[in-house]
């Protein structure tokens, strides 16, 4: 199997706002869609001074927020940014999209619930422990994960629907805090049109390390229920599961670890993700993953690489093949940043494939960049 990059191409960039975190989506209508994580850089504020701040890795802010874009079948932007509205209290991280077999386009990710430093400080005495980083200037907290849907997509969309709190985890130590597990990945739609999602938490009892757990829905993104069953390993931390969707109702759940050397782990379901096998190791390196079941049965598989030469790598695995015998491919490997990665990908109608993440550029700048590329 062979992979042919056919070009490279910035999706957006713009010195004023720090851009993460990209999910890519083709549409029936032909157009593409394009979610990122935005937030205010400060940093031009600086002038030329800037460069000395070029390394700078803000992934907490205030005013973070869903940003969208809109693309021509040639890769050509229809319209400028379209900003999603934003929480009452929270602000958003990851831009997942999906689309469901009815039409239905899903807005999901988690939230971070900005405080004073003041008030940061103070949590701690309450076993509670905001991030907080001395360049931030103030305090965030895990808050929730939610789904939001449009139903023409993406002109519109409904609230933030905040998912239910995992019953599994801890009692609740806030009186307002939602607290449910934070989501990113890739979600599966069943043949039942029931849709499944997977998340990561540290705050189930008995559990030293964080676990996956799954949240359903069976009337299109509208409510949730999180069922009783989770992923764990005792010695490897699970985060940012995604999951990919094989033919006769396989699913294989792609895991970023940690305290394992930043290999992959995953598990496997013959049920439509209804019961998982135990979790294994294997031979890949990276995070996170996005994994495209493609027409033929094969998975484009695609993850951020934060080691030199640091970028984004793919791999297209056969039915039954090994992932760690697919051969790795490098789409790009000339980041100046660990602070890359995160790829999406999509299939186009013309049967190529785009492959969205984000990247700095040579003024630390981070942007959304993409790439095409062909496969046999």
């Amino acid at each position: 199997m062979a992979l042919r990059i056919i070009q490279h191409q910035t999706l957006y960039r713009d010195e004023r706002f720090y851009a993460a975190f990209p999910n890519v989506l083709a549409l029936p209508s032909g157009e593409v869609l394009l979610a990122f994580r935005r937030a205010p850089d400060h940093r031009w504020m600086l002038g030329d001074a800037a460069e000395d701040e070029r390394e700078s890795v803000d992934h907490w802010h205030f005013r973070s927020h869903i940003a969208l874009m809109r693309f021509d079948g040639n890769l050509d932007a229809r319209g400028g940014v379209q900003m999603l509205p934003m929480h009452a209290e929270a602000a958003d991280q990851d831009a997942n999209l999906f689309l469901t077999s009815s039409g239905r386009l899903l807005q999901y990710g988690f939230l971070w619930y900005p405080m004073t430093r003041e008030i940061a400080d103070k949590l701690p005495a309450q076993k509670i422990h905001p991030v907080t980083r001395e360049h931030l200037g103030a305090g965030y907290l895990y808050w929730a994960s939610y789904v939001r849907y449009s139903d023409d997509e993406g002109q519109t969309w409904s609230d933030h629907n905040l998912l239910p709190r995992d019953p599994l985890m801890k009692e609740p130590r806030l009186k307002y805090w939602p607290e449910s597990a934070p989501i990113r990945g890739r979600m599966i739609e069943r043949k039942d049109g029931s849709l499944l999602i997977s998340a990561y938490t540290g705050s189930v009892p008995g559990q030293e390390l964080p676990v996956v757990r799954f949240f359903e829905s069976t009337d299109g993104g509208e409510s949730w229920t999180a069922p009783d069953r989770m992923i764990a390993m005792p010695d490897v931390s699970l985060a940012e599961p995604s999951m990919a969707q094989w033919p006769e109702g396989k699913v294989t759940i792609f895991n970023r670890t940690g305290h394992n050397e930043d290999r992959l782990v995953i598990a496997t379901s013959s049920d439509e993700g209804r019961t998982f096998g135990p979790p294994e190791t294997v031979g890949v390196t990276g995070h996170p993953y996005d994994p495209l079941v493609l027409p033929d049965g094969r998975l484009f598989l695609v993850y951020g690489y934060r080691h030199e030469p640091m970028g984004s790598r793919a791999r297209i695995i056969a039915p039954g093949q090994d992932f760690a015998d697919a051969e790795e491919f490098i789409i790009r490997d000339d980041s100046p940043s660990r602070d890359t990665g995160y790829p999406s990908a999509t299939l186009l109608p013309g049967g190529q494939i785009l492959i969205a993440y984000y990247i700095p550029d040579e003024r630390g700048i981070r942007g959304i960049e993409a790439t095409l590329v062909e496969i046999d």
